[in-house]
C-alpha cells in the first residue's frame, strides 16, 4: 500500500511538471514547443537534453516607450527555433521556423509570434541575408542577436529541436488527422517519392487523411502550393504549422503516461536548449496560473510593412518601416498605448 501511493505521488509530480511543460509547448512552429517541452523535462529528470547556455545581445534601436516594454521582468520571451536539417551530420542547418512564445503575467496572456524566414536581414558579422540564415552562421547566438537587433525584443531564453525529433513525436502519437486538399496530398507524395520514404502514399483527392511523422513534416513544410484557403509561399507554411500544432496539442492531452515516457526517451538528443532545471521546476510551480491565460498569435512582418524583392538571386521579403516593425511587436506583446512616434518611410 505504501509502495503505491509513493508510485502515485510520483506520476501526480510527473504530470504536473508534464502539464507545465506543455504550456511552453503552444508555441512552437512544427511543434517545435511541444517536442521542446517535454525534452525539457527531459532534461530535468533524465539528462539527455543538451544543454547550451548563450550570453545574450542588449536590446538595441529602441525609443525609450519601447524599450522599457520589451525588458519588463513581468514577462519572459522564449525564442524556438525548428532546424531544416534532415541528416544528423548538418552543422550548418537554416531554420525552417523561428518563433517567439511570450508568457505575459501582467496581462495573464500568452503570445505567439512567426517571424518569415524570408525576411531579408542584416547579419551581425556577415553579409545581409534571409533571417533563417542567421543561426547557420552563428548558431543560437547570432540568430536571437538578429532578432534583437531587428526587432528591438529581448528574448530570455530559447528552445531548438531539428526534423527526426519532430517525426518521432508524431510516429509515438499514432500520427494525426489533417484535412488536406488534393494537391496538398499530391505534394506530400512527391516529397515521400523524393526521399525515398517507405511511408504509404496518400490517395490524390480532398479528403481527412491519418498523417505519419514523415507526411506530417512534408505537410508542415510546404510552400509551393497555396492552401484552401488562398495563402501562397511562407505565409501558406506558416499557416499549416500553426494547424499542425494546435491539432498535436490536442492529442498530446489525451495522451497516457506510457507515450509521454516514450516520446522523452526517443527525442532528448535532439534538443538544445539554455533551460536549466530550476527553470524548469519554476514552469511547473505557475502550471494552474499559466493554463488560463489566453493564447493569441501574430506574424512579422505584417501585411501593411513588407515588400516582394529578388536580392542577389532570392526572392526575399523587405520591411521598408523597421520602426514600425518594432512598434507592432511591442503593441502585440505589451498592449500599450506607446508614446512614440513611427517614422514611416523606407529604412530597408
Amino acid at each position: 500500500m505504501k509502495m503505491e501511493t509513493q508510485m502515485r505521488a510520483k506520476n501526480v509530480k510527473l504530470w504536473k511538471i508534464l502539464n507545465a511543460v506543455c504550456v511552453l509547448g503552444t508555441v512552437v512552429s512544427l511543434a517545435i514547443g511541444i517536442i521542446g517541452s517535454l525534452l525539457l523535462y527531459t532534461y530535468t529528470k533524465m539528462g539527455t537534453v543538451n544543454y547550451k547556455p548563450l550570453d545574450y545581445a542588449k536590446v538595441t534601436a529602441s525609443d525609450d516607450d519601447i524599450e522599457d516594454l520589451l525588458t519588463k521582468n513581468t514577462v519572459l520571451n522564449i525564442c524556438l527555433f525548428g532546424l531544416d536539417r534532415r541528416d544528423k551530420s548538418d552543422t550548418k542547418s537554416r531554420s525552417d521556423s523561428t518563433m517567439l512564445f511570450s508568457i505575459n503575467n501582467s496581462l495573464k496572456k500568452i503570445k505567439l509570434v512567426s517571424f518569415m524566414r524570408d525576411i531579408y536581414t542584416s547579419i551581425p558579422g556577415h553579409r545581409p541575408n534571409r533571417l533563417n540564415v542567421a543561426i547557420a552562421c552563428g548558431g543560437e547566438s547570432l540568430a536571437i542577436r538578429t532578432l534583437q537587433n531587428l526587432f528591438g525584443v529581448k528574448v530570455d531564453k530559447y528552445v531548438t529541436i531539428d526534423f527526426d525529433g519532430f517525426k518521432d513525436v508524431i510516429n509515438i502519437l499514432g500520427g494525426i488527422e489533417l484535412k488536406l486538399s488534393a494537391k496538398e496530398a499530391a505534394y506530400i507524395n512527391g516529397d515521400l517519392k523524393y526521399f525515398r520514404s517507405k511511408s504509404q502514399l496518400l490517395p490524390e483527392k480532398d479528403g481527412t487523411y491519418l498523417l505519419d511523422g514523415e507526411k506530417t513534416l512534408s505537410y508542415s513544410r510546404a510552400r509551393k502550393i497555396p492552401t484552401p484557403e488562398g495563402l501562397h509561399d511562407d505565409f501558406a507554411r506558416t499557416y499549416r504549422q500553426r494547424i499542425v500544432i494546435t491539432t498535436i496539442m490536442d492529442k498530446l492531452r489525451s495522451c497516457d503516461l506510457n507515450q509521454v515516457r516514450k516520446i522523452i526517451n526517443r527525442i532528448g538528443p535532439y534538443i538544445v536548449t539554455d533551460f536549466k532545471k530550476s527553470d524548469i521546476l519554476q514552469m511547473a510551480k505557475n502550471f494552474a496560473k499559466y493554463s488560463k491565460y489566453t493564447l493569441e498569435q501574430f506574424r512579422l512582418p505584417t501585411d501593411d510593412n513588407y515588400n516582394s524583392k529578388n536580392i542577389d538571386g532570392m526572392a526575399v521579403l523587405t520591411i521598408p518601416d523597421k520602426r514600425k516593425a518594432q512598434y507592432d511587436l511591442a503593441k502585440f506583446l505589451y498592449e500599450k498605448d506607446l508614446k512614440v512616434k513611427v517614422k514611416t518611410g523606407a529604412t530597408a
